[in-house]
């Protein structure tokens, strides 16, 4: 409602001073015939008097086409049956001379006033465009990329028909057998996930599946983020996802306190999601190996829990409502990893190599949201020994030196993405 109020403001405004240019031609009217000069002269006087009326059918004319208005007046007859002559114009005259002027004046001086037209238009396209030029940098996260243009370049045969979360009725009675197994596809674990998917659920929120326009931010866990002041900026998205168990409390103000998705593995999880979260957050477990499906059975159906299998100890004690539990869909695995890194989908088990948490939250909001920004993402510089990973611990890029992630090939595919305009980096890469 302000734009179209500012915009109707400077509406007004411009026609004014594109009445006021046109007001002022007979000033400036030296070049012309005297007879034309004239008439628009009177034409002025009448016009600031009188107003406009039907127009009348117009007089004798001039050798030079024009016409006078003394030549008109005597064949105007005057109110109460008096006879307007060129000397005793009385009030009437003015509103009966000045349409047939108008009229004559628009003729002559076509080309002035559709020169002034298309000025006038001009120029309220280039204020309308000023307007926007502003608004798109004092709010950038109310313009979304070109997703449409760009998603399928680099995401190949881009659809947002998958559903972000799995369920039983699409995944087991309507669409096809998965064709590989965890972590890019289900094959070898229908069982287990049969049983989670029973107590677990796959619906969005109502305020976020409303929303005709998704602006998401995906906030990664790198030291980049430290002393960042982007907590307030954060919060502003429509949905903010968050990564394994990077903290909230206490770092508000460089990473913000809502949280909408929190993406996760057993290793990966906190012991007690309450503590880091909003009471609305969906907890998405991402599946790595079918070990993950019988630790979340486990400790949602409290069974004795499983301890091998688990490259870390997972928490035993997961303190988690089951109705903001989700599993999240392999397909968006799949894509991460043959879309944007390349990577095989049957590997040897020597040589296996897994996008990272981080990089799978941005496929997913790739297909998920309009508009999708990252903050938080990027390594420092393989030399730099003693720099930190994590905005909220001391550990270095040593520590992924025996990891399945090839943070180099992550960076190049998320510089790619930047490129592309698919992402916006609110920290720096």
């Amino acid at each position: 409602m302000l734009r179209v109020f500012l915009g109707w403001r400077r509406l007004r405004l411009l026609s004014r001073m594109c009445f006021a240019v046109c007001w002022r031609l007979p000033s400036c009217c030296a070049g012309t015939t005297s007879g034309h000069c004239s008439q628009l002269i009177w034409l002025r006087g009448a016009m600031g008097w009188h107003g406009m009326v039907t127009a009348e059918p117009l007089g004798r004319g001039r050798e030079d086409g024009l016409v006078d208005p003394a030549e008109l007046l005597p064949a105007l007859p005057g109110p109460r049956g008096r006879t307007v002559t060129g000397d005793s114009r009385d009030e009437s005259s003015g509103p009966r001379l000045m349409p047939l002027l108008l009229i004559k004046m628009i003729n002559k001086s076509r080309g002035k006033i559709l020169g002034v037209l298309a000025l006038f238009l001009v120029m309220v396209w280039y204020s309308i465009y000023r307007e926007d030029s502003f608004l798109k940098d004092a709010n950038p996260i109310e313009h979304a990329a070109p997703l449409g243009l760009t998603g399928p370049f680099l995401l190949g045969s881009y659809t947002r028909d998958h559903p972000l979360f799995l369920q039983l009725k699409d995944y087991f009675w309507v669409k096809t057998p998965s064709l590989y197994e965890l972590p890019y596809g289900t094959k070898g674990s229908e069982d287990i996930l049969l049983r989670l998917l029973s107590i677990t659920h796959y619906s969005l929120p109502e305020s976020i599946q409303s929303l005709k326009c998704r602006r998401c931010a995906v906030v990664g866990n790198g030291h980049r983020l430290r002393n960042s002041s982007m907590g307030e900026t954060i919060n502003t998205y429509d949905v903010v996802i968050r990564l394994n168990n990077a903290p909230v409390h206490g770092y508000e103000q460089d990473v913000g306190s809502k949280t909408t998705m929190r993406l996760f593995y057993p290793e990966s999880a906190h012991f007690d999601p309450r503590t880091e979260n909003n009471p609305d957050t969906l907890l998405v477990l991402v599946p790595f190996k079918p070990m993950d499906f019988q630790w979340m059975e486990a400790i949602l159906n409290d069974k004795k829990r499983v301890r091998k299998g688990f490259w870390k100890q997972p928490p035993l004690i997961w303190d988690a409502n089951p109705e903001r539990v989700r599993i999240l869909n392999p397909y968006y695995m799949e894509v991460t990893a043959a879309k944007l890194l390349n990577l095989p989908m049957k590997q040897p088990r020597k040589v296996k190599q897994k996008p990272t948490t981080g990089l799978l939250a941005i496929t997913l909001a790739l297909h998920f949201c309009d508009l999708v920004h990252i903050a938080g993402f990027g390594y420092p510089d393989s030399a730099n020994k003693k720099q930190t990973i994590h905005y909220y611990e001391q550990i270095t890029l040593k520590s992924m030196a025996a990891s399945e992630h090839n943070v180099s090939h992550e960076a190049v595919a998320i510089k790619r993405m930047l490129e592309l305009g698919l992402v916006k980096n609110l920290t720096y890469f």
